[in-house]
């Protein structure tokens, strides 16, 4: 994971790109989302573990609407900077450093853990998506949810698409993100790369952060999650982050 590690601490400054400059919104309308699809499965829920929490996005929504919240991540960039959000928005949020595939370090147990904007697909190799599920399962209540929100590869497949729609930022300064995704010809694996482009006083200047991803099917998951001990699987018709399915499930 050390490339995934390296991408992400060098992309935390320009996370906000990815929501089109839109990020503080995108937090008020995921953390509403998640807290309607929680509420349906466990009304009384309250202490939630973001184990892929990135800068926040949905930890802090969560937090804003009265979730107690601890948020981890693999990178200590993203961390620092979902902690200066929490700060700027007024959320009450704790954050830690760790590794989804390794939920030891973090203390107590939670009623909700999540695991959003298609993070698991970072997992190159395939046995690491069932130890991941295994510690995410150990982290839960009995009784407690597991909500997982991941591109659809299954359409992905089909088509691999070689382009995601550009983001504009109006700034000053303008930018732009451009996503490229270069799919192997062998293995349902691609390389993402976006392309930030920043204007300035003597033109355009383009930064580029590359990643890997795994292209997970619903079978895929299902079996994994299963295979751990999650029961009650299910694909619920709901938008959290942007188009991406969503799969729940619960420890027994």
């Amino acid at each position: 994971m050390d490339d995934v590690l390296g991408f992400y601490d060098a992309f935390a400054s320009d996370y906000e790109l990815a929501y089109g400059g839109r990020w503080d919104e995108a937090v008020r309308r995921q953390g509403a989302a998640l807290d309607e699809l929680i509420r349906a499965s466990l009304p009384d829920a309250a202490d939630v573990l973001d184990c892929a929490c990135g800068i926040g996005t949905q930890a802090i929504g969560l937090a804003l609407r009265g979730y107690r919240v601890h948020g981890t991540d693999l990178s200590e960039a993203e961390i620092g900077r979902a902690r200066r959000e929490a700060e700027r928005l007024g959320a009450d949020v704790s954050f830690g450093v760790a590794d989804f595939r390794d939920l030891s370090r973090v203390e107590d147990d939670f009623d909700v853990v999540i695991c959003c904007d298609n993070a698991l697909p970072h997992l190159l190799d395939e046995a690491d998506l069932p130890r991941a599920f295994a510690a995410m399962h150990a982290k839960l209540r009995p009784g407690g949810l597991l909500v997982v929100t991941m591109r659809d590869f299954d359409a992905a497949l089909a088509d691999r698409p070689p382009l995601a729609p550009p983001a504009l930022v109006a700034g000053p300064p303008r930018r732009v993100l451009v996503r490229l995704h270069d799919w192997d010809e062998d293995r349902p694996c691609y390389t993402v790369r976006y392309l930030v482009l920043t204007e300035g006083d003597d033109g355009w200047s383009v930064a580029e952060h590359a990643t890997r991803y795994r292209a997970i099917t619903r079978a895929e998951l299902e079996a994994a999650a299963g295979a751990v001990g999650f029961e009650e699987l299910a694909w619920p018709d709901a938008r959290i982050v942007g188009d991406q399915r969503v799969l729940t499930a619960l420890r027994p």
